[in-house]
Protein backbone atom coordinates (compact mmCIF):
# COMPACT_ATOMS: atom_id res chain seq x y z
CA UNK A 1 0.00 0.00 0.00
CA UNK A 2 3.22 2.21 0.75
CA UNK A 3 4.85 1.41 -2.20
CA UNK A 4 1.94 2.67 -4.47
CA UNK A 5 1.04 5.64 -2.44
CA UNK A 6 4.66 6.70 -3.40
CA UNK A 7 4.21 5.52 -6.91
CA UNK A 8 1.03 7.85 -7.49
CA UNK A 9 2.44 10.83 -5.34
CA UNK A 10 5.94 10.46 -7.68
CA UNK A 11 3.46 10.14 -10.74
CA UNK A 12 2.11 13.75 -9.84
CA UNK A 13 5.21 15.75 -10.06
CA UNK A 14 5.82 15.22 -14.23
CA UNK A 15 2.00 15.98 -15.08
CA UNK A 16 1.48 18.49 -12.99
CA UNK A 17 5.06 19.97 -14.71
CA UNK A 18 3.43 19.17 -18.33
CA UNK A 19 -0.09 20.64 -17.37
CA UNK A 20 2.17 23.91 -16.31
CA UNK A 21 4.43 24.40 -19.74
CA UNK A 22 1.34 23.91 -21.93
CA UNK A 23 -0.96 26.03 -19.73
CA UNK A 24 1.89 28.88 -20.11
CA UNK A 25 2.25 28.29 -23.30
CA UNK A 26 -1.69 28.02 -24.80
CA UNK A 27 -2.76 31.55 -22.49
CA UNK A 28 -0.01 33.40 -24.49
CA UNK A 29 -0.94 32.33 -27.51
CA UNK A 30 -4.70 34.14 -27.41
CA UNK A 31 -4.42 37.58 -28.84
CA UNK A 32 -4.13 40.46 -25.74
CA UNK A 33 -3.04 40.48 -22.98
CA UNK A 34 -3.58 41.81 -19.23
CA UNK A 35 -2.13 44.92 -19.98
CA UNK A 36 -4.36 45.46 -23.57
CA UNK A 37 -7.34 47.22 -23.63
CA UNK A 38 -9.29 49.55 -26.37
CA UNK A 39 -7.14 52.48 -25.22
CA UNK A 40 -3.72 51.55 -24.97
CA UNK A 41 -1.26 52.21 -22.49
CA UNK A 42 1.61 54.46 -24.16
CA UNK A 43 4.70 52.66 -25.26
CA UNK A 44 6.75 53.79 -22.21
CA UNK A 45 4.12 52.89 -19.78
CA UNK A 46 3.34 49.58 -21.32
CA UNK A 47 7.40 49.12 -21.07
CA UNK A 48 7.43 49.98 -17.52
CA UNK A 49 4.33 47.54 -16.64
CA UNK A 50 6.33 44.59 -18.50
CA UNK A 51 9.22 44.80 -16.50
CA UNK A 52 7.22 45.46 -13.68
CA UNK A 53 5.71 41.82 -13.74
CA UNK A 54 8.83 40.37 -15.44
CA UNK A 55 6.74 39.73 -18.70
CA UNK A 56 9.56 41.85 -20.79
CA UNK A 57 11.72 38.44 -20.60
CA UNK A 58 11.82 35.67 -23.13
CA UNK A 59 8.81 33.18 -22.42
CA UNK A 60 11.35 30.41 -21.71
CA UNK A 61 13.00 32.96 -18.59
CA UNK A 62 9.21 33.46 -17.31
CA UNK A 63 8.11 29.86 -17.26
CA UNK A 64 11.29 28.99 -15.76
CA UNK A 65 10.82 31.77 -12.97
CA UNK A 66 6.96 30.68 -12.61
CA UNK A 67 8.02 26.95 -12.18
CA UNK A 68 11.21 27.98 -9.63
CA UNK A 69 8.31 29.97 -7.17
CA UNK A 70 6.30 26.99 -7.23
CA UNK A 71 8.81 24.62 -5.87
CA UNK A 72 10.38 26.49 -3.90
CA UNK A 73 7.63 29.24 -2.20
CA UNK A 74 4.89 28.04 -3.47
CA UNK A 75 4.00 30.93 -5.13
CA UNK A 76 1.67 31.16 -7.68
CA UNK A 77 2.79 34.94 -8.49
CA UNK A 78 0.75 38.64 -8.46
CA UNK A 79 -2.67 39.04 -10.20
CA UNK A 80 -2.41 41.56 -12.72
CA UNK A 81 -5.91 42.51 -12.70
CA UNK A 82 -6.41 42.86 -8.70
CA UNK A 83 -3.90 45.50 -7.38
CA UNK A 84 -1.39 44.81 -4.48
CA UNK A 85 -2.47 41.27 -4.62
CA UNK A 86 -1.02 37.98 -4.95
CA UNK A 87 -3.00 34.69 -6.65
CA UNK A 88 -1.96 33.31 -3.27
CA UNK A 89 -4.08 35.52 -1.38
CA UNK A 90 -7.01 35.27 -4.20
CA UNK A 91 -6.91 31.58 -3.36
CA UNK A 92 -6.59 31.87 0.65
CA UNK A 93 -10.06 33.94 0.54
CA UNK A 94 -11.89 32.55 -2.01
CA UNK A 95 -11.38 28.91 -2.51
CA UNK A 96 -12.18 27.73 1.58
CA UNK A 97 -15.35 29.31 0.72
CA UNK A 98 -16.34 27.18 -2.75
CA UNK A 99 -14.27 23.88 -0.75
CA UNK A 100 -17.35 24.15 2.17
CA UNK A 101 -20.25 24.15 -0.06
CA UNK A 102 -18.78 21.83 -2.25
CA UNK A 103 -17.93 19.45 0.63
CA UNK A 104 -21.58 19.65 1.97
CA UNK A 105 -22.78 19.41 -2.01
CA UNK A 106 -21.55 16.01 -2.06
CA UNK A 107 -22.59 15.14 1.64
CA UNK A 108 -26.03 16.14 0.52
CA UNK A 109 -25.15 13.85 -3.13
CA UNK A 110 -24.52 10.95 -1.37
CA UNK A 111 -27.03 10.93 1.43
CA UNK A 112 -29.94 11.73 -0.92
CA UNK A 113 -28.66 9.72 -4.13
CA UNK A 114 -27.31 6.77 -2.72
CA UNK A 115 -30.85 5.70 -0.32
CA UNK A 116 -33.08 6.79 -3.88
CA UNK A 117 -30.88 3.90 -5.38
CA UNK A 118 -31.10 1.71 -2.96
CA UNK A 119 -34.43 1.75 -2.43
CA UNK A 120 -35.28 1.47 -6.08
CA UNK A 121 -33.41 -1.33 -6.39
CA UNK A 122 -34.96 -3.36 -3.63
CA UNK A 123 -38.35 -2.64 -4.76
CA UNK A 124 -37.19 -3.12 -8.30
CA UNK A 125 -39.94 -2.61 -10.58
CA UNK A 126 -42.16 -1.78 -8.13
CA UNK A 127 -43.96 1.61 -7.16
CA UNK A 128 -40.98 2.69 -5.17
CA UNK A 129 -38.72 2.26 -8.31
CA UNK A 130 -40.67 4.10 -10.29
CA UNK A 131 -40.95 7.01 -7.90
CA UNK A 132 -36.96 6.91 -7.49
CA UNK A 133 -36.39 6.86 -10.62
CA UNK A 134 -38.59 9.25 -11.50
CA UNK A 135 -37.53 11.65 -8.81
CA UNK A 136 -34.19 11.29 -9.91
CA UNK A 137 -34.41 12.19 -13.60
CA UNK A 138 -36.79 15.02 -12.76
CA UNK A 139 -34.11 15.87 -10.62
CA UNK A 140 -31.27 15.83 -13.40
CA UNK A 141 -33.42 18.21 -15.86
CA UNK A 142 -32.71 20.91 -13.43
CA UNK A 143 -29.22 22.30 -13.37
CA UNK A 144 -27.45 24.68 -11.35
CA UNK A 145 -28.57 28.14 -13.17
CA UNK A 146 -32.29 27.28 -13.43
CA UNK A 147 -32.66 25.47 -9.85
CA UNK A 148 -30.92 28.64 -8.25
CA UNK A 149 -33.27 31.05 -9.63
CA UNK A 150 -35.85 28.91 -8.69
CA UNK A 151 -34.78 28.66 -5.11
CA UNK A 152 -34.17 31.86 -4.37
CA UNK A 153 -37.93 33.00 -5.78
CA UNK A 154 -39.62 30.35 -3.09
CA UNK A 155 -37.22 30.63 -0.27
CA UNK A 156 -36.32 34.39 -0.63
CA UNK A 157 -38.74 36.19 -2.14
CA UNK A 158 -41.82 34.28 -1.28
CA UNK A 159 -41.58 32.13 2.18
CA UNK A 160 -38.39 33.87 3.19
CA UNK A 161 -36.87 31.70 5.05
CA UNK A 162 -33.28 31.72 3.13
CA UNK A 163 -30.99 34.59 2.67
CA UNK A 164 -31.10 34.53 -1.29
CA UNK A 165 -26.76 35.34 -1.44
CA UNK A 166 -23.88 36.30 0.45
CA UNK A 167 -21.82 34.31 2.78
CA UNK A 168 -21.12 35.93 6.19
CA UNK A 169 -18.87 33.40 7.52
CA UNK A 170 -20.25 30.21 6.05
CA UNK A 171 -23.42 29.87 8.58
CA UNK A 172 -25.62 27.10 7.37
CA UNK A 173 -28.23 29.27 6.23
CA UNK A 174 -26.13 30.85 3.73
CA UNK A 175 -24.85 27.18 2.82
CA UNK A 176 -27.71 25.64 2.00
CA UNK A 177 -29.19 26.80 -1.44
CA UNK A 178 -26.06 26.48 -2.98
CA UNK A 179 -25.20 23.55 -1.62
CA UNK A 180 -28.62 21.85 -3.08
CA UNK A 181 -28.61 23.53 -6.11
CA UNK A 182 -24.58 22.91 -6.85
CA UNK A 183 -25.67 18.98 -5.98
CA UNK A 184 -28.89 18.68 -7.51
CA UNK A 185 -28.34 16.91 -10.88
CA UNK A 186 -25.56 15.19 -9.47
CA UNK A 187 -27.77 13.24 -6.87
CA UNK A 188 -29.86 11.85 -10.02
CA UNK A 189 -26.21 10.07 -11.30
CA UNK A 190 -25.56 8.94 -7.93
CA UNK A 191 -28.98 7.53 -7.68
CA UNK A 192 -29.33 5.67 -11.13
CA UNK A 193 -26.05 4.33 -10.47
CA UNK A 194 -26.13 2.80 -7.62
CA UNK A 195 -29.84 1.43 -8.07
CA UNK A 196 -27.58 -0.16 -11.40
CA UNK A 197 -25.22 -1.16 -9.39
CA UNK A 198 -27.59 -2.70 -6.66
CA UNK A 199 -29.22 -4.58 -8.60
CA UNK A 200 -26.24 -5.99 -10.34
CA UNK A 201 -25.32 -7.41 -6.84
CA UNK A 202 -28.11 -8.67 -5.39
CA UNK A 203 -28.25 -10.74 -8.62
CA UNK A 204 -25.02 -12.11 -8.00
CA UNK A 205 -24.05 -16.23 -6.59
CA UNK A 206 -22.34 -15.40 -3.67
CA UNK A 207 -25.78 -13.04 -2.91
CA UNK A 208 -27.83 -16.26 -3.66
CA UNK A 209 -25.56 -18.20 -1.60
CA UNK A 210 -25.94 -15.83 1.69
CA UNK A 211 -30.15 -15.90 1.04
CA UNK A 212 -29.95 -20.00 0.72
CA UNK A 213 -27.77 -20.03 3.85
CA UNK A 214 -30.82 -18.25 5.86
CA UNK A 215 -29.14 -15.22 6.90
CA UNK A 216 -31.53 -11.65 7.34
CA UNK A 217 -32.38 -9.87 4.67
CA UNK A 218 -31.07 -6.41 6.93
CA UNK A 219 -27.64 -8.65 7.04
CA UNK A 220 -27.02 -9.53 3.47
CA UNK A 221 -27.68 -5.78 2.06
CA UNK A 222 -25.87 -4.12 4.37
CA UNK A 223 -22.68 -6.41 5.14
CA UNK A 224 -22.59 -8.07 2.00
CA UNK A 225 -24.10 -6.32 -1.23
CA UNK A 226 -23.87 -2.76 -0.37
CA UNK A 227 -19.80 -2.71 -0.33
CA UNK A 228 -19.48 -3.82 -3.45
CA UNK A 229 -22.37 -1.52 -4.65
CA UNK A 230 -20.70 1.27 -4.06
CA UNK A 231 -17.41 1.10 -5.52
CA UNK A 232 -19.01 2.38 -9.22
CA UNK A 233 -20.73 5.28 -6.92
CA UNK A 234 -17.37 6.00 -5.26
CA UNK A 235 -15.63 5.93 -8.74
CA UNK A 236 -17.97 8.79 -9.96
CA UNK A 237 -18.45 10.56 -6.62
CA UNK A 238 -14.43 11.21 -7.18
CA UNK A 239 -14.79 13.53 -10.17
CA UNK A 240 -18.36 14.84 -9.55
CA UNK A 241 -16.43 16.46 -6.75
CA UNK A 242 -14.03 18.33 -8.60
CA UNK A 243 -16.44 18.93 -11.25
CA UNK A 244 -18.97 20.58 -7.96
CA UNK A 245 -15.68 22.65 -7.27
CA UNK A 246 -14.79 23.84 -10.63
CA UNK A 247 -18.37 24.42 -12.29
CA UNK A 248 -19.16 26.41 -9.24
CA UNK A 249 -19.02 29.38 -11.33
CA UNK A 250 -22.51 30.03 -11.58
CA UNK A 251 -23.29 29.25 -8.03
CA UNK A 252 -20.43 31.76 -6.70
CA UNK A 253 -21.75 34.44 -9.27
CA UNK A 254 -25.63 33.98 -8.46
CA UNK A 255 -25.76 33.47 -4.82
CA UNK A 256 -22.34 36.20 -4.00
CA UNK A 257 -20.74 33.90 -1.93
CA UNK A 258 -17.40 35.28 -2.52
CA UNK A 259 -15.85 31.99 -3.89
CA UNK A 260 -13.02 31.18 -6.06
CA UNK A 261 -15.57 31.10 -9.19
CA UNK A 262 -15.90 34.78 -9.35
CA UNK A 263 -12.03 35.07 -9.08
CA UNK A 264 -12.09 32.79 -11.97
CA UNK A 265 -14.81 34.32 -14.36
CA UNK A 266 -12.95 37.69 -13.54
CA UNK A 267 -9.38 36.91 -14.52
CA UNK A 268 -10.79 35.32 -17.68
CA UNK A 269 -12.08 38.46 -18.97
CA UNK A 270 -9.11 40.54 -17.86
CA UNK A 271 -6.54 37.99 -19.07
CA UNK A 272 -4.95 37.55 -15.92
CA UNK A 273 -2.47 34.33 -16.82
CA UNK A 274 -1.99 34.26 -12.76
CA UNK A 275 -4.90 34.09 -11.66
CA UNK A 276 -6.21 31.13 -14.40
CA UNK A 277 -2.80 29.39 -14.58
CA UNK A 278 -3.11 29.18 -10.56
CA UNK A 279 -6.45 28.29 -10.21
CA UNK A 280 -5.86 25.42 -12.99
CA UNK A 281 -3.03 24.01 -10.69
CA UNK A 282 -5.11 24.17 -7.79
CA UNK A 283 -8.12 21.67 -9.49
CA UNK A 284 -5.42 19.81 -10.97
CA UNK A 285 -3.56 19.03 -7.50
CA UNK A 286 -7.59 18.45 -6.05
CA UNK A 287 -7.75 16.03 -9.21
CA UNK A 288 -4.87 14.03 -8.32
CA UNK A 289 -5.52 13.63 -3.97
CA UNK A 290 -9.08 12.67 -4.87
CA UNK A 291 -8.06 10.21 -7.19
CA UNK A 292 -5.54 8.97 -4.65
CA UNK A 293 -7.97 8.72 -1.82
CA UNK A 294 -10.28 6.66 -3.95
CA UNK A 295 -8.09 4.80 -4.86
CA UNK A 296 -6.99 3.77 -1.06
CA UNK A 297 -10.71 3.94 -0.21
CA UNK A 298 -11.23 0.97 -2.77
CA UNK A 299 -8.63 -1.27 -1.83
CA UNK A 300 -9.87 -1.13 1.66
CA UNK A 301 -13.31 -1.82 0.71
CA UNK A 302 -12.04 -4.35 -2.14
CA UNK A 303 -9.78 -6.66 -0.84
CA UNK A 304 -8.77 -8.26 -4.10
CA UNK A 305 -7.69 -4.31 -5.27
CA UNK A 306 -5.50 -4.15 -2.00
CA UNK A 307 -3.68 -7.10 -2.81
CA UNK A 308 -3.18 -5.66 -6.34
CA UNK A 309 -1.43 -2.95 -4.84
CA UNK A 310 1.60 -4.78 -3.36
Amino acid sequence: MLNFTLRRLFAVIPTILVLIVFSFYLMRLAPGGPFTSERPLPPAVMANVLERYGMDEPLHVQLWSYIKNIVLYFDFGPSFSQKDRTVNDVIAQGFPVTLTYGFWSAIFVLVCGVPLGIIAALRHNGFWDYTMTGLAIFSQIFPNFVLAPLMVLLFTLSWGLLPGGGWNGGQWQYIVMPAIALGTSYMAGVARLTRGSMLEVLNSPFIRTARAKGLPERTIIIRHALKPALLPTLTYMGPVFVYMITGSVFIDVFFSTGGIGQDFIDGAYSRDYSILLGLAILYSLLTFALTLMLDLLYAWIDPKVRSSMG
